[in-house]
């Protein structure tokens, strides 16, 4: 298993790749569009990479409340107002594009 690249431009959709804590995750090719369009420093991949985390407080990945995903993106500081979600779809976390700003 390929582990997840450290930015948005080298990320293949639909390719599953590791992150540290072992969790699977993939990428539609609208969400690697809107990560190379909203996340530049690659703050929301090294959240997903860091895995779920305590909400408060913690840039990783936090339980989404949008009907139909499980997970979001938090990041703290500069690019924090956006999140990008994900839902578990046989084992893997997958993030098909879906954005929201808070």
């Amino acid at each position: 298993m390929e582990p997840l690249p450290n930015n948005w431009a080298d990320i293949q959709p639909n390719t599953v790749y590791q992150i540290i804590n072992g969790q699977l995750v993939s990428f539609g090719k609208e969400q690697i569009k809107l990560g190379m369009k909203f996340d530049p420093s690659n703050k929301h991949l090294k959240a997903i990479e860091k895995g779920q985390v305590a909400p408060r407080g913690n840039t990783g990945l936090v339980p989404s409340q949008e009907e139909g995903y499980d997970f979001k993106t938090k990041v703290l500081g500069k690019g924090g107002d956006r999140r990008f979600h994900g839902k578990i779809i046989d084992g893997v976390l997958h993030f098909p594009g879906f954005v929201t700003e808070h």
